[in-house]
């Protein structure tokens, strides 16, 4: 009798498992921006496609903070990347232009749109199951068994996903955090050099001591490492909020569960620095339609080691660390006594929107992954494969956002110094070429896989690589390849790349892209010392980078929009190697949004020269520089030429300056 019950239940379960089985051309594992444009590409032509989706919303980040799309060069995006972000133009009255200051919640009703029309089946709020999630055979996913039930089988599978789950539980190699600078020969690789934040009293160092045993990824201590070295550290996540200055949709920054306003004492130390008294002093504040923003820049250092190889628990846990902590730094700039009154009122002007992520108390759904899990394929792009060797023969999309990495170690040695280390002062990138062989794993491990956001690539260049709109483009040549792999019963490493570009290009997509003449210009082109604004180690959230008006110096240049009061300065040093006079001039890309009376001084040994530059006006000198005039210099005493944001409209652009001996 037990034999029969035990050969029923045993029948009825794979009866239910059966039903449970679902078969498509193609599984899109991961609704990110990606995953969507991906499952986009495929079903459009013909495949039958299902996304899924952990959260109850499509789109990733692009539809959960990042209202400000990071682009880079515009003229670099095409395909349905273009497309999207024309749709989202049309919403505003714009249908010809990439909406790149976008409300998250017009995106995803855009991405739902293009989902729905071309009969995408999308599976929300599930995920694979954290172990024996994926079934392989002979090198190739067989099927993918989701938390809800659902077993899904396909000839092609994509890992769109910000985690690599599906690629780590299908056997691909993959590596986390940073690679030493011998590993691919890279200066921006490893550890970097240490910044000392401050140096703590004996008081302050026990003060410090307390909040790090409450809050153990607040503050970490450990000692200095050897500059270059490798280490699974990976650059700090954020929440990427939607915040309004409109009182009639906003929803007031709350104390959260726990808040502890002793957690913030380096924001306070941050505002002493600074002598902030607005929230874009503190924050950066994109503005985005309808009176609403798009809020940066509260990154948690340390907090995102353990995430890439976390379980799901522990990212669970990881998340709501961040968020409190973020709700909390909100709430303490608005109503902590510490706070100068001036900057807790202008904070308190702003609240999170309340037509934003409506079913999640207006608070995103997607934790910014900065960086993961990176795929280790048979090709790994690296920062030579950007600026060396920008083109290549299997190109099927163009990066050109500036090497963006945030600080990744925040450390207090016991010696009471903060210290921290990670950054690459942003340096930016000419336009190169994407090749498919990023996007697939290693054939021998699985020859049936697509990888568009977890790609083969270094930690320095993932730095420019890790933008949505670059993302979605991989995505839609994995959405085509996976096609072609179809079609020809062939591997995804085995595809014909050249049919491959043809369709990309058939779709608009930009494969290939010819730089214009003059457009970067380097110190060697001209007589003379020139210092770049990529030498003076600015502070974010005070000047703004931009590559969008050449010429300029190097790989971009610095703005700010000007006020009556200023408030802002680029201060470049006088680097001349003997006495004498020198003429002084500055380099900058004329435009009708500048300034027409920027405030530019020279210091020199006689004193300060106050001089005014008509910024709307084209350099006349070699076509790139205008002259300040001729000072007296001696590198004994120093010398200086300060820019400010002083001035009654307009921007005022920084970019380089140039010391010629007469």
């Amino acid at each position: 009798m037990k034999k029969l019950i035990i050969s029923t239940i045993a029948a009825l379960l794979s009866v239910c498992a059966a039903a449970q089985a679902e078969s498509y051309d193609l599984v899109v594992y991961g609704g990110t921006s990606s995953g969507v444009i991906a499952a986009y590409t495929a079903a459009r032509e013909g495949l039958s496609v299902a996304l899924v989706e952990r959260t109850a919303h499509v789109g990733g980040l692009t539809t959960s903070g990042i209202g400000n799309v990071d682009i880079g060069w515009a003229t670099t995006v095409g395909g349905y990347t273009a497309e999207f972000l024309r749709t989202v133009g049309a919403h505003y009255g714009t249908p010809h232009k990439m909406q790149i200051a976008l409300e998250c919640k017009i995106a995803e009703q855009v991405f739902n749109d293009m989902l729905s029309q071309t009969g995408v089946k999308v599976i929300y709020g599930t995920r694979l199951l954290e172990k024996d999630g994926v079934r392989t055979e002979d090198g190739r996913i067989v099927s993918i068994s989701l938390e809800n039930g659902l077993v899904l089988s396909a000839p092609v599978f994509i890992d769109s996903s910000y985690e690599g789950d599906l690629m780590a539980q299908a056997g691909v190699s993959y590596t986390v955090g940073r690679e030493s600078r011998e590993q691919y020969g890279e200066s921006s690789a490893g550890v970097s050099e240490y910044k000392l934040l401050r140096a703590y009293t004996p008081d302050e160092l026990a003060a410090v001591r307390k909040i790090a045993a409450k809050y153990p990824l607040d503050v970490i201590f450990e000692e200095r490492v050897t500059p270059g070295s490798a280490d699974h550290k990976s650059q700090a996540y954020v929440y990427r909020l939607t915040v309004t200055d409109n009182p009639d949709n906003q929803v007031p920054f709350y104390k959260p569960e726990g808040y502890d306003p002793e957690r913030y004492f380096n924001v306070l130390f941050r505002i002493q620095r600074r002598g902030a008294r607005r929230f874009g002093q503190i924050l950066t504040l994109y503005k985005l339609p309808n009176s609403k923003y798009d809020l940066n820049h509260m990154d948690l250092v340390n907090a995102a080691w353990n995430y890439p190889e976390g379980s799901y628990a522990q990212r669970e846990a990881l998340d709501l660390y961040h968020r409190r902590y973020q709700e909390g730094f909100l709430y303490f700039l608005g109503h902590d006594p510490r706070v100068p009154e001036e900057l807790r009122n202008d904070v308190l002007r702003y609240g999170y929107a309340k037509d934003e992520y409506v079913d999640n108390d207006n608070w995103p759904y997607q934790l910014y992954i900065r960086e993961g899990r990176r795929m280790q394929g048979d090709f790994v792009m690296t920062q030579h494969d950007a600026w060396e060797n920008p083109t290549k023969e299997d190109a099927v999309a163009i990066g050109s956002y500036f090497l963006d990495c945030h600080i990744v170690s925040s450390i207090v040695t016991k010696r009471g110094m903060h210290l921290e280390e990670g950054n690459f002062d942003y340096t930016p990138y000419k336009p190169y070429e994407l090749p498919y062989r990023i996007i697939t794993p290693r054939k021998a491990e699985c020859s049936n896989l697509l990888v568009p956001v977890c790609m083969s690539a270094s930690h320095v260049i993932c730095a420019s690589l890790r933008m949505e709109p670059v993302y979605m483009m991989l995505g839609q040549a994995a959405g085509d390849a996976a096609l072609l792999a179809i079609k020809a019963g062939a591997a995804v490493q085995d595809i014909d790349t050249a049919e491959l570009q043809k369709m990309l290009k058939a779709q608009k997509q930009i494969i290939h892209f010819k730089i214009p003449l003059g457009m970067y210009l380097t110190p060697e082109m001209f007589d003379g010392i020139v210092i770049d604004d990529s030498e003076l180690g600015l502070e974010e959230g005070f000047w703004s980078h931009s590559t969008s008006q050449g010429p300029f110096m190097k790989y971009d240049y610095r703005f700010a929009p000007v006020n009556p009061k200023g408030g802002i300065e680029a201060v470049f040093p006088v680097k001349v190697p003997a006495k004498g006079r020198y003429e002084v001039q500055i380099m900058y890309s004329a435009s009708g949004n500048r300034v027409t009376a920027a405030d530019v001084t020279v210091v020199d040994k006689k004193g300060s020269h106050p001089c005014s530059v008509d910024m709307t006006k084209s350099p006349r000198i070699e076509g790139s520089w205008h002259s300040l005039g001729v000072y007296n210099f001696d590198p004994k005493k120093g010398g200086k030429v300060v820019f400010t944001n002083k001035g009654e409209s307009g921007v005022v652009v920084v970019d380089a300056v140039r010391f010629i001996k007469k």
